[in-house]
Parts: structure tokens; sequence; C-alpha cells
């Protein structure tokens, strides 16, 4: 019987099924691990691309910032100049705006170059468009404030080209802020969504790639005791193969034939250890069981220190269960780089731990916190508060200052906090008192909703001024900033009050004033009608001129002071200049409303005034025009008030006169005097009379008086007390009197030289600093004896400022001229200037001569007078004298000179010769030819 034999398999099927069973136990793991291995090679390039990407962020961001501490700067410059500009309008002094000029060029040139600059280096159009309009803005200012005539009409133009300006700064800096927050923060959020989500990966590959070796050892290890068994190319060998597969597959398997043997290390660490993360496998004894090379690399700990039962290093022990830094997920080695690490436990009580080297990361998380500190810094360090919403309208950030400026702690307003409870905290910090949170949000929606971009302005608790400007983002939400401009608030009002009103009396200027008429006009067509009054102080020039100006200023201020309580408060008085004012009466309904309060105007004002030094009274002239008969217009009712009081001036002063169409005629003939006398000034057809002064102890004429007169083509002889008057009003009596005293000099000059010649000086003229100086350059450039020259000077001359006035007394007399006092007893005569200056001469006024001989008359008078001067060793003079009778009684008197109608009028200087020969001979009349 033949022995059943079992057919073999084909070897290229046991050859396949070999293949293929190697394919699933170890070929599959390790295409795995290298598929991992190189996913994470190529995450981590990703990640260093983003890292470069934040860098880039951070830097654009950086220069936002540079550019905003520029704009910064720019306001802040902007600020000085405009203040240097109306330093520069108002101020009087020419050396002080001469230099505020310079610091203005200076100032200019500087914040034009900043600008340019950041209009230059700003990338996006938007800033750089901005920056382009706020230099030309500022370019329009100060050309504008350069060429302006410093009229007050251009200060409300003036001021609105500066706050557009000043706008348009404040455009660019909103524009930079967020420019670069919007990009700086869309871009970090961007970049650090991604780096999650990559580091996210990152982690799962690094936890997936040790878990793989891992199988990959067993797997190694099973197929290693499989090929112990048996040979792989029998078949009892891989039956006893797969049988140890198989049992390998349920559990450890048994080696109690061989008690030595030791797992040997895995055949797949190259496959590891090209991982970039240490991976570093401990076991409960903290030895080591494995650690790939990255390890070593990434610890600086030497190979040998990580070969297989090794116990664990002192570094790698701190970071094990147990160890001082088990709790940190990043450490920070002696070199200065940075590890994370993340902890596996093992089931067999070892620990696997995963190392990466995070340096850059950990760099770029600092610089990011940096950089985000840097914000904070910069938005506090503003100048002005920021808050910045999105677009459910929740709080993304705000700055110090804003907290500040409304009054709230430090931190306390928190991201994410709505536009309602900011303003809820607002309210209770206390800044609005009198508003309700309803209205609050109403004026701040209307803020939100308003299409023109003008400032807008709240008014604190305390009287701050906040300026508040919002603009949108492109998020849909909005950033507003808040300026506390109480001090430019308040000296803009200031400036706007100054051009309105009167700087000495604090008065209604003729701007308000014309306001103040155009509005009555508009009640006017409703109700009733109104008035119009012009008022003018009568004598006040004189006042102003004998008392000095600080006396001057205090009598108008006391004056406005008592016009205005003569008023209702809708009633308006304004100051138009000198001591003019004008009221605006309003609810007339008769001439005789208008009659009442000019009649108790003129009461009031001229009751006598107690100034610091001086007891003065004064009066009032008024001239009323009534709307809307006598005009609808500002300047027709000005216009007609003024002719009325020019009337009421000529009719006597201290009275009051409606308008009357007929008055329009006198005024402009009086326009048209005043228009011949500057004529006549000009062309020099002025000429002088002289009227002869008579010696009594002699005889004879001892000089002339010099007097002005003027013959005009058509008018004739025009009176001086017609035309002095009027040039003093003008202005012209000051260089009328120069022209006076050089031509009598000149004239004098070629007479005998025993004859002086005595001219007038006004008090104008005696308070002009030039009195002295033409006196000594008409003596020296006519040759005129000083001896020879005689200065008249009126007794209420004395009453300005009496050091002055001595001190001017004597540098006269010090050249040589005498010194005459004038008209004594007519104006403000005090003794004491007769003690505290010894006056050459006094001339009694003539209205004391002309009843001299008239019983109960002034003889007693100018007998006083006469002993008076005669004692204090003065000459005595007369003026007026007409009659042989008073010639006579002043010869008794003891009279030392006379002069008037008896002896001769006054006569032009080619009749001297023929006086001379009557009275002092014909020697001295053939000298004077």
């Amino acid at each position: 019987m033949m022995q059943a034999t079992e057919p073999t398999r084909p070897i290229a099927t046991e050859t396949r099924r070999s293949a293929h069973a190697w394919w699933k136990r170890i070929g599959m793991p390790i295409a795995l691990a290298a598929a991992c291995l190189g996913l994470v090679l190529l995450v981590g390039h990703a990640v260093g691309r983003l890292r470069e990407a934040e860098r880039l962020v951070a830097r654009n961001y950086a220069e936002s910032l540079t550019a905003l501490d520029g704009i910064r700067n720019a306001a802040s410059e902007l600020s000085h100049l405009r203040v240097d500009h109306i330093r520069a309008r108002i101020t009087a002094d020419p050396v002080e705006r001469a230099k505020l000029s310079d610091r203005i060029a200076e100032r200019y040139q500087s914040l034009s170059a900043n600008v340019g600059a950041i209009a230059a280096r700003s990338r996006p159009a938007l800033i750089s468009q901005a920056a382009v309009s706020a230099r030309d803005s500022m370019s329009i200012w100060h050309e504008a404030m350069r060429t302006a005539s410093g009229r007050q009409e251009e200060a409300a133009d003036l001021d609105e080209l500066a706050d557009g300006a000043q706008t348009q700064i404040t455009h660019l800096a909103a524009a930079t802020e967020r420019y670069g927050f919007s990009v700086h923060k869309t871009a970090e959020a961007a970049i650090a969504d991604r780096i999650l989500v990559i580091e996210g990966i990152v982690g799962a590959m690094v936890a997936l790639v040790p878990l793989v070796a891992w199988l990959l050892i067993l797997r190694i290890q099973r197929a290693a005791a499989a090929d112990a068994v048996a040979p792989p190319s029998s078949r009892a060998g891989m039956e006893a193969r797969a049988e140890a597969t198989d049992q390998t597959s349920h559990g450890p398997v048994a080696r109690a034939d061989d008690p030595e043997w030791t797992p040997s290390p895995p055949d797949m660490t190259e496959l590891v250890d090209a991982a970039q993360e240490g991976l570093i496998f401990t076991d409960g004894d903290r030895r080591i069981v494995y650690a790939n090379a990255s390890a070593a690399a990434l610890t600086g700990i030497g190979p040998d220190a990580l070969r297989p039962g090794e116990p664990a290093s002192a570094t790698l022990a701190d970071l094990l269960p147990g160890g001082p830094m088990e709790s940190k997920d990043k450490v920070r080695l002696t070199d200065g780089r940075w590890l994370r690490v993340g902890r596996r436990p093992a089931p067999d009580g070892g620990t696997l731990l995963v190392l990466a080297d995070v340096t850059d990361r950990k760099r770029s998380d600092d610089r990011a916190e940096a950089t985000a500190v840097s914000l904070r810094t910069a938005l506090d360090s503003m100048s002005q508060g920021l808050c910045l919403y999105d677009a459910a309208h929740r709080l993304v950030v705000a700055n110090r200052r804003y907290e500040e400026i409304y009054g709230q702690e430090a931190g306390s307003l928190t991201t994410g906090m709505t536009s309602t409870e900011v303003l809820e905290r607002s309210m209770s910090a206390g800044n609005h008192p009198g508003s309700t949170l309803s209205e609050l949000l109403g004026e701040a929606t209307r803020i939100l909703t308003k299409s023109d971009r003008d400032h807008n302005f709240q008014e604190l608790a305390g009287g701050r001024i906040i300026q508040i400007d919002v603009s949108p983002t492109a998020e849909g939400g909005f950033v507003a900033t808040y300026d506390d401009v109480t001090e430019r608030w308040h000296a803009e009002s200031r400036i706007a009050y100054m051009a309105r009103h009167d700087a000495l009396t604090d008065l209604p200027n003729r701007l308000l004033l014309a306001e103040r008429i155009e509005g009555a006009i508009t009640q006017a067509s409703r109700e009733a009608g109104f008035a119009v009054h012009c008022l003018d102080l009568d004598n006040f020039k004189q006042i102003n001129d004998t008392l000095g100006h600080a006396v001057g200023d205090e009598l108008l201020c006391a004056v406005a002071h008592r016009l205005t309580a003569c008023l209702r408060e809708v009633d308006t008085v304004a100051r138009l200049g000198g001591d003019e004012f004008a009221i605006v009466q309003a609810g007339v309904e008769t001439a005789e409303d208008a009659a009442v309060l000019a009649q108790r105007i003129v009461e009031v004002v001229s009751t006598p005034y107690e100034l610091a030094e001086h007891s003065v009274t004064i009066g009032v002239s008024i001239g009323i025009a009534l709307a809307p008969a006598d005009g609808m217009a500002p300047d027709r009712l000005l216009k007609s008030a003024d002719v009325a009081l020019y009337k009421s001036k000529g009719d006597g002063r201290g009275v009051f006169r409606f308008f009357e169409a007929e008055m329009d005629d006198r005024l402009q003939a009086r326009r048209l005097l005043e228009i011949d006398l500057r004529a006549a000034f000009a062309a020099e057809v002025f000429e002088l009379y002289y009227q002869p002064i008579y010696d009594l102890s002699q005889d004879r004429i001892s000089g002339f008086e010099a007097l002005l007169r003027w013959t005009h083509p058509t008018r004739g002889r025009v009176s001086p007390a017609e035309f002095v008057p009027l040039a003093e009003e003008i202005g012209l009596i000051v260089p009328l009197g120069e022209w006076v005293l050089r031509k009598a000099c000149a004239e004098a000059a070629r007479w005998p030289g025993t004859l002086k010649v005595a001219v007038n000086v006004s008090a104008a003229q005696f308070r002009s600093a030039q009195l002295i100086s033409t006196v000594r350059e008409a003596l020296a450039e006519t040759g005129l004896a000083a001896q020879r020259l005689e200065l008249e000077i009126t007794e209420t001359v004395l009453l300005a400022d009496r050091g002055s006035t001595v001190a001017i007394l004597h540098a006269l007399r010090a050249m040589g001229p005498r010194i005459s006092m004038d008209d004594f007893g007519t104006g403000y005569s005090s003794l004491s200037y007769l003690r505290s200056f010894p006056f050459d001469k006094m001339k009694i006024d003539q209205s004391f001569i002309r009843d001299l001989t008239v019983e109960n008359g002034s003889g007693f008078i100018v007998q006083a007078v006469i002993s008076l001067g005669t004692n204090l060793g003065m000459t005595m003079t007369a003026e007026g004298v007409e009659t042989e009778a008073q010639l006579a009684r002043l010869r008794e008197e003891g009279c030392d000179e006379v002069q008037g109608y008896l002896f001769s009028p006054p006569v032009p200087v080619s009749q001297i010769a023929g006086l001379l020969e009557k009275w002092n001979g014909a020697e001295e009349a053939a000298q004077a030819a």
C-alpha cells in the first residue's frame, strides 16, 4: 500500500501571500508614518510663512503709529500757530508783532514740511489724500491770516478757515488711526486663526507620529518572534510564524526557554529620528526607553545620556510628572531657546515627552504683545480721548484720555460694553447734570446719522467743552474722538465777543449794533417801531486833552454805566468810538416815547462825575431817528440819527433833536467844509494876521500876537470859530499849529529885534510828543532869538497830569521862550499852578474887560488878578480893549500891556510897518518894511 503524500503549494503563491502579510504588518504603518512626517514638515513651512506675514503686519502698524505721532505733532503745531496768529493780530507792539511774524513763518514751514512728509510716506491713498487736503487747508488759512487787514468783519471768515484746517488734521489723524488699527487687528486675527488651526494639525501629527512608531515597534517585535519559530521558506516555518504572530496579537510571547532575551530596539528609528519634534519615552522608573535624534538637539543633552536604560537627567526629570515644571507647557532653556512640552502617559506608568522648538513663535508672541503694549501706550498718550465700537455698537477699545475726560476709573471700560452702558457710566460720574439717558442717546444717534462732518460739541459739568468727532469704520462700526477744547472754546468765544464789543466800556460796538438794528427791523415789521439815538458827549475832547487819556477813559466807562442803567433789557447801547454812543430803543409807538428816554439820558449824563482825582461835569447831545418813518435800513437810520445829532450840537449842546429832512443839507455843508479845510491845509493857503500888543509903560508896541486866517475862493473869509473846532474834530489842529509856529517865527525874524511874537498852543499840540522839538527846530531854522518868542497856553491845559505838564513847561522855558497863561479866569483855574510854575505873563480874558467900567461889573476881579500877577512877578496883559475908558482903568490898576481894537484889529504882515510907524516911529517901521 502506498503512502499518500500532501501536495505542495506553488512558491509564487506563497511569496505573494508573504509579501501581502508584510505590507499589512509593516509597510502600511511605515507609509503612514512617512506621510505624517511629510505633513509635519509642510505645516512647519506654512507656519514659518505666517510668522513672516505677522512680522510684516507689525511693521506696517509701527509705520502707522509713526505717522500718527507726526500728525499729533502737526495738530499741536497748528494750535500754536493759530494762537500766534491771533496774538499778532491783536497786539499793538510792533516789536512783539515782528517776533510773532518770524515765529509764525518758522512754525508754518515746519508744519507744512511735516504734513507733506506724511502725505509722501502714507501708502493708502485715503490717508495720502487726507494729508494733502490738510496741507492745502493750512496753506489757505495761513495765506489769509498773512494778508488780513485786521478788520473785525474778517474775524469770522478767518476763524472758519482755521477750523477747516483743524478739521482736516483731525480727519487725517482719525483716518490714520482707523487704517492702522483695522489692518493690524484684521491681519492679526486672521493669522492667529490660521496659526491655531495649523498648530492643532501639528499637535495631532506630533501625537500620531509616536503612536505610529510605537505600533510599528510592536509589529516588528511580533514579526521577529514569528520568524524565530521557523524559517520563512518552509511551510512549517510559515505556520509557526503565523502562530507566533497570532499569539502576539493576543498577548506577549512566553520565552521560558530563553530567560536572557530582551526586546531589541526598533528598526524604524531613522524614520522617527527624521521628525523635527523631540520624542522621549521613559518607563515607570524614569529610565530612558527611547529618544530620537531631535530630542538631543532640542534639549542639549548628550546622546549617551539618552540611551535606553539610562536614568532621566535632571533636566528631563524636572519636566516629568512630579517634577517642578510639570505644569508648564513652555520652558526656557539656558541658551535662551523656548521649548513646548507635551506629556502623554503610557500604560506601563511611563511617559512620552513631545518636545518642539517654539522660540520663533515665542518671539512672535512677544512682539505681538509688545505691539499691543505700544498700541495701548500710543492710545493712552493721545491728547484726545478715543473709543472704537464695532458694528453692534460694542466697545472694542477706549483709551485712558477718554476715561480722564469723563471721570472714569482706569480700566473700568471693558471690551464688549455697549454704547448705552458707556453713556450710563458717564452719567453716573456726574458729567451730564439735568440730562436723561434717552436725551443723551438721542444726541448720540443724531451725531452718528448726520451727513455733514462739522464738529460736535458737548458741555459737561463744570463748564467743560468737549469736541466730539465721529468717523465710520470699514467693518460697520465707528471711531469717536473726544477733545477737551475748553480753553480754546473760551479763547475763541472771547475773540468773538471782542469782535462785537468795545474793549474799553464792554458795550456792543458798531458790528453788534448793526445786528441789533437788523433784529429790531424784523421785529418792527410785526409789532411797534423803534428809535435809534446817536449821542455825543459835549466838550469831552477838552477834558481828554487837559486831564489826560486815563481820566477820559474813566469818564467814558462811567457814562457807559449810566447809559446802561437808563435802558431796559430789550434796548441796546453801543459805543461807536471816541465819545460817540448809540442806543436802539425797542417798542417805540410815538415820538414822545423816544423823547422821554432822551431827556432822561440828558439829565443823568449831565450829573457831575466823581472820578479818582477829579470832579468832572459833562453834557450830552442826542440825535434821534424813528423807524420806520426815517428808514428801514441800519445805515440809513444811523445816518439820519447822526444828522439830527449834528443839529442838536449846533443848537447849543445838551439837547436832543429828531431827524428832519432839511437837516441833511446842513450835514452835507459840514462835510463840504471838512473837504475844503483839508484841501486848504494841503495847499498851505492859510495866512497869519497880527494884532499889536501895546506896552503901557513905554507907550509903544512891544510885539504882536499871531492869529490864523483862512480865505476860501468861493466861501470868502471863513471864521476861526467855524473852522478851528472842525480842525480839532478831524485831527488837523496839531499839524496846523506847527505850521503857525514855524510861519510866525519866520516872519518875526524880519522885524526889529525889540519886537516879540506870541503864538497860541492848543491843548492837543501841548500834549503831542513833538512840541519841544518843533519849537527848537522853528527857532533854529528861522534864526529868531528865543527870548522874542512867547508861547500862550490856556489854563485848561494845566489840569492834565501835573507832573508831566510842569516838566514840559520847564523844558520850554529852558530853551528861552517866554511862557504866557492865556484867557486866565475862563477855564479850570487853580492858583496852585501859579505856585508850582512861575509864568512870565498872564493874559486877562476879554470877557472881564468888556464890562470893566460898568457898575458892579468885573472891575474888582480885574483889580485882584492884576494885583496877584504883579506880586508874583508876572507881566499882566489885558485882551479886548476897545475904549479909552477901559484903557484908563487898566492904567490905573497897574496893568502892563493891552491889546484890542482900540489900537488895531488883526492885520496881515504887510501892514505891520504902518502900525509901527503910527505907534513906534518911522525908524522901526523902516526896519520892518
